[in-house]
């Protein structure tokens, strides 16, 4: 055997490759679902056998990422917007599908000397005009959580809040970080993340009336590149069983709406 023809075969053996061999789908995950998110892939993994890697962060930057061509196969949006926007520009196999409603919170820290028993609208109007108060949101340009803050905001006509009370974060991990840190003084924030392990003993929480923003209907969609794995994942979040721990987490199904 020729040392070319050795070379030849081994170069065959690497480019055709097992499918075991494949690298594990990577998910892109709104920032506000990642706790769940993580259980659920969890629990996939344990039926299945086949890993999942998750990209956590914004909708909005998630959705910059698969525009410049990052390498995932499934989209988890807090927003459908989001998907809309990569559909039309023909980046994913369809319209996708609802697999969770969020909901929002104003989230008061143990640090905070508002008055949680207040009713909310007072405790809205409170907290922006009380002249020294710090107020901690999402990213409404990017994070869908943000945009529903800035709408209750409008609709009580105490929207802009003046800069030096407006803390920004990039996304709601990130706002729930100023939360914990006991610099700010009220936080809008995901249901899902005020009553999770991080934060249920950190502080209270007033929820606020769904009617006062537009739905928060999280919408997951494949892209083209999508995989045999990443489609197996994508049927299984629409499972009973996914929605269970959905619901545990805080979230309203698609069918409860």
């Amino acid at each position: 055997m020729t040392l070319r023809f050795l070379l030849y075969t081994l170069l065959l053996l690497y480019c055709t490759g097992s499918p075991a061999a494949e690298e594990s789908p990577v998910v892109a995950v709104a920032a506000n679902f990642s706790p769940v998110m993580q259980k659920l892939v969890d629990h996939f993994t344990a039926q299945t056998g086949q890993e999942i890697r998750v990209s956590t962060g914004a909708s909005g930057t998630l959705v910059r990422q698969i525009e410049q061509g990052a390498p995932f196969e499934l989209f988890l949006s807090a927003d459908e917007a989001y998907v809309e926007r990569l559909h039309a520009e023909g980046l994913t196999v369809d319209t996708g599908r609802i697999y969770a409603i969020g909901q929002l919170v104003l989230f008061i820290p143990n640090t905070s000397n508002q008055d949680i028993n207040q009713e909310t609208r007072t405790l809205l109007r409170e907290s922006v005009t009380g002249g020294s108060h710090k107020i901690a949101m999402a990213n409404p340009e990017l994070a869908p959580y943000g945009l529903a803050a800035k709408q209750v905001l409008e609709r009580f006509d105490l929207w802009p809040i003046p800069k030096d009370q407006l803390i920004i974060g990039e996304n709601v991990g990130q706002t729930a970080q100023f939360a914990l840190t006991g610099t700010i003084n009220v936080a809008f924030l995901p249901y899902s993340l005020a009553i999770s392990d991080q934060l249920h003993n950190a502080g209270q929480f007033k929820l606020i009336p769904r009617d006062w923003h537009i739905p928060i209907n999280q919408r997951m969609v494949l892209l083209k590149k999508a995989g045999t794995a990443a489609r197996e994942l994508y049927d299984y979040l629409s499972s009973e069983a996914a929605q269970t721990i959905i619901r545990d987490y805080g979230y309203t199904a698609p069918e409860e709406r």
